[in-house]
């Protein structure tokens, strides 16, 4: 296709050559300059067309890296869903201090659950009860921890809990993983990948 077109423009230059009104001649730099332009915007259509291919197969092949996630677990700062069971976070206990608790919020942001972390330990388990003892309904719930100082707060922070990757989608601005829940994020927001256990 590329050498019939530069073919087509020598056709239509020699053409224009042969058709040009003798009395006030093309200057042959005008030409020279014509070519030069038809080459130069020939070059950027062929490295755009190669550009949008080696992007296709990258996307493509990050896809289908991300579509063999689906049914895995992956570690993230997301909510984590919770319906009747049982949730292990890991954890890394916040500078100083000399105590440390974590505590589950729901979807509005309202505390539901509070507990004391032992020195040292490095995951916590929230079984899915409220505070009150009851069992927490189906939902999106996010996993803080915070550290305290002779009973005030030195600082919060959100604990990354593991989800379960449901779909993998190529969305307007890149990949997208949906976790249990409708909680979606980009692969570069995962910090670990496992089994589900």
């Amino acid at each position: 296709g590329d050498s019939s077109d530069y073919e087509t423009f020598l056709k239509m230059l020699t053409v224009q050559m042969q058709n040009q009104d003798p009395l006030n001649p093309v200057e042959s730099s005008d030409f020279a300059a014509q070519l030069a332009t038809f080459s130069s915007v020939e070059q950027q259509v062929l490295t755009n067309d190669l550009l949008t291919s080696i992007k296709a197969r990258l996307s493509d092949s990050d896809f289908a890296s991300m579509a063999n996630w689906v049914g895995m677990e992956v570690r993230s700062l997301n909510p984590v869903y919770v319906d009747g069971g049982s949730v292990t976070v890991p954890f890394e206990q916040l500078m100083g201090g000399d105590r440390t608790e974590f505590f589950v919020l729901d979807q509005d942001g309202a505390e539901i659950y509070r507990a004391g972390v032992s020195p040292g330990q490095t995951s916590v388990v929230w079984d899915g009860i409220s505070g009150s003892g009851e069992q927490v309904p189906p939902g999106l719930y996010s996993i803080h921890a915070e550290s305290f100082e002779s009973g005030k707060s030195l600082g919060q922070k959100r604990l990354e809990t593991y989800g379960l990757i449901k779909e993998a989608q190529i969305a307007a601005d890149g990949l997208r993983l949906v976790l249990e829940g409708g909680v979606e994020i980009a692969p570069d927001d995962v910090t670990a990948l496992r089994a589900p256990v």
